[in-house]
């Protein structure tokens, strides 16, 4: 509360009404441009609250004209070490940082992105998107040997479906643990060492992630709508299966199927397409061909996508060879 009266005092909180009608001034002696000028509204806080009644205090308040959401947290020392490891991660996993924004705009898109509402934060949706990619490198080196990396070569694309197979699908919430240390693997919540931290017998369907910096900590232990979640990534999952698979069903974007574009992605999509164009138009002029690099990725993406069907097909071939034993 302390902390909250402070950033109030010093950038003040315009509600909608101030923000047509007033021009405020905060305690800095900044003066808060109003929408009914010809200047824009300079940076100010649009939105502040204090969230004391959950395991971790959060202070939330959101940064006006740019709608950037800041939360601050209390009594987690281990912040700035959670981001380096991050960092690190990002850094040897190129597909992670796409992967991320894409989905952290589909968790919020649905507002379930919040763990004091039971949503996947941040962290934790790192985590697992971390522990997706190892086990996803290992099943390429399997198939490609040990020159394949996910570090050179990857589809989005694929890597997206793929994810929300498993956490939708695929992954066995009940009696599997996720950890991320040692190029990453799986446990089970009920081990005699594990049961302790990562079992809750009243909810033995919350997914259980061991905190890389704490192995006594488990990072989903706050994400109690994990069911309702796994349902969504599943729905998610058959939308995009719908429009990638034969017969294929024509539409302007398939992501977009799945999360709802904005105005600014619009206006970059309008950008690109210009682009495009005007690349095309000059190549032509010119006589130019197409890049042989660009055609060497066009292969590689091939390939990718020819693993990935194959991929699919053994898993077809195990769930009907299950359903004539059973």
């Amino acid at each position: 509360n302390a902390l909250a009266k402070a950033v109030r005092e010093e950038f003040g909180v315009l509600s909608k009404f101030e923000t047509d009608v007033t021009t405020p001034t905060n305690s800095a002696g900044t003066t808060l441009t109003t929408s009914r000028d010809k200047n824009p509204i300079k940076e100010h806080l649009s939105y502040l609250e204090v969230i004391s009644q959950t395991r971790v205090p959060l202070v939330k308040f959101t940064v006006a004209p740019y709608d950037i959401d800041i939360d601050v947290c209390f009594n987690q020392p281990g912040g700035p070490e959670s981001a380096e490891l991050m960092h690190r991660f990002m850094y040897s996993m190129p597909p992670l940082r796409p992967l991320t924004f894409v989905l952290k705009y589909f968790l919020a898109s649905r507002e379930i992105n919040k763990p004091f509402t039971g949503g996947i934060g941040s962290y934790l949706l790192q985590l697992m998107i971390v522990s997706f990619l190892q086990h996803r490198s290992r099943e390429e080196i399997n198939d490609r040997g040990r020159s394949a990396s996910l570090g050179t070569h990857f589809n989005l694309g694929s890597l997206l479906l793929d994810f929300l197979e498993l956490y939708g699908m695929d992954f066995n919430y009940v009696t599997t643990g996720i950890s991320v240390r040692t190029d990453g693997y799986y446990f089970p919540k009920g081990s005699t060492d594990k049961k302790p931290v990562f079992w809750q017998p009243s909810r033995p369907f919350m997914l259980a992630m061991e905190n890389p910096l704490d192995i006594t900590a488990d990072v989903g232990a706050g994400a109690y709508r994990i069911q309702m979640i796994k349902n969504v990534f599943e729905h998610a999952f058959k939308t995009l299966m719908a429009y990638v698979s034969e017969p294929l069903e024509e539409t302007d974007s398939i992501l977009a199927k799945i999360i709802p574009p904005t105005e600014e992605m619009e206006k970059r999509r309008v950008f690109k397409m210009v682009s495009n164009i005007e690349e095309a138009v000059v190549m032509a002029s010119s006589g130019n061909g197409a890049d042989v690099g660009d055609d060497n990725r066009n292969n590689e993406e091939s390939d990718d996508e020819e693993n990935t069907r194959k991929r699919r097909k053994k898993k077809s071939r195990k769930l009907s060879s299950k359903k004539r034993r059973s």
